[in-house]
């Protein structure tokens, strides 16, 4: 019977790596025999030296399982990115670009071992015998620390947390907001973040009878349909509280107490909330003074904050 085995390979922010000077590191082995293993991103390449690595686990009885197993290790990986405040750029698991149906072969009788594309994101394949994987090079130059990547992500692995689709957008959200150059979109991705986490309850029944109203104003209203439709399609939105005031609501609950740039967590959320706001449908904040690459940056923290509780993870 065949066996799976999973990748995922993920790239750290360049100049950001894990400092360990083998290529190759077990991070954990369960009762059941499989094995958990850091590899570097390059053959022959100590780890320390390249801000690209992989996750490789196996060996499991069938496909579901390997792709279950390959969901828990990237959701470790988010944590531990989060828990780190390093950014990590998890991919999508499209291969783009490839061997030839000719070259394939060609390079497997050379080297007397099987090839596969090098997917950035999560890979599920048959179990083979050392394969390698075509890549490309990637330069770093600052070290994180090997022994608590091994103890938070084999802790995750064996005892994982239980995460929603809505938390593992918004920790890819957080952790991709180190890869963007400008702080403004860095502050936009970050709201997005914080947005993704968000359940809007519904309001007051007081507030839903009058947008009902307006519902059904617009419903007899002597206008054209596509019109109706966009302006009823509108209301609806009325019918839940905002995002800013849910965001200062989730705030209060889960970062009480925390002050960020010398302000409470619901009143900094509001305060970068509004900016973003700004940015989007002006360009820029109406005050041209502010310091965003500071905001951005204390922003940045706030979000690890926020996503850490919500988690149910305590900060390192």
């Amino acid at each position: 019977m065949a066996e799976f085995d999973f990748r995922v390979r993920f790239h750290l922010l360049d100049g950001d790596y894990i400092g360990c000077d083998a290529q190759e590191l077990l991070v954990v082995e369960d009762q059941e025999g499989h094995r958990l293993r850091l590899k570097s991103g390059e053959q022959g390449v100590p780890i320390k030296e390249r801000s690209r690595a992989a996750l490789i686990g196996g060996a499991y009885p069938s496909e579901e399982d390997a792709r279950a197993a390959a969901a828990q290790a990237k959701r470790a990986l988010l944590i531990w990115a989060v828990t780190e405040r390093i950014g990590i750029d998890l991919g999508d698991g499209k291969v783009r670009g490839g061997l030839t149906n000719y070259g394939r072969p060609l390079l497997e009788q050379q080297t007397g071992r099987a090839f596969r594309m090098d997917v950035h994101g999560v890979d599920v394949y048959p179990r083979q015998d050392d394969p390698m994987f075509l890549s490309v090079d990637v330069k770093g130059n600052i070290i994180k620390d090997p022994t608590t990547f091994i103890e938070m992500v084999s802790r995750r692995f064996v005892e994982p947390v239980a995460l929603t689709e809505k938390q593992v957008v918004a920790a890819e959200l957080y952790c991709s907001s180190f890869f963007d150059v400008s702080f403004r979109s860095r502050l936009i991705t970050l709201m997005s973040a914080v947005e993704a986490l968000l359940d809007c309850p519904e309001r007051s029944s007081a507030v839903l009878d009058v947008v009902d109203l307006l519902d059904k104003t617009v419903k007899e209203a002597n206008i054209d349909e596509a019109t109706k439709a966009a302006m009823r399609g509108s209301l609806q939105w009325l019918r839940q509280d905002s995002i800013g005031q849910t965001g200062k609501i989730l705030s209060t609950r889960l970062l009480a107490g925390r002050e960020y740039l010398g302000k409470t967590a619901p009143k900094f959320f509001r305060y970068c909330y509004d900016l973003r706001s700004q940015i989007v449908h002006n360009g820029q904040p109406s005050d041209p003074t502010v310091d965003l690459l500071g905001i951005a940056n204390t922003f940045q923290a706030f979000v690890a904050d926020l996503l850490l509780a919500s988690f149910g993870v305590s900060a390192a």
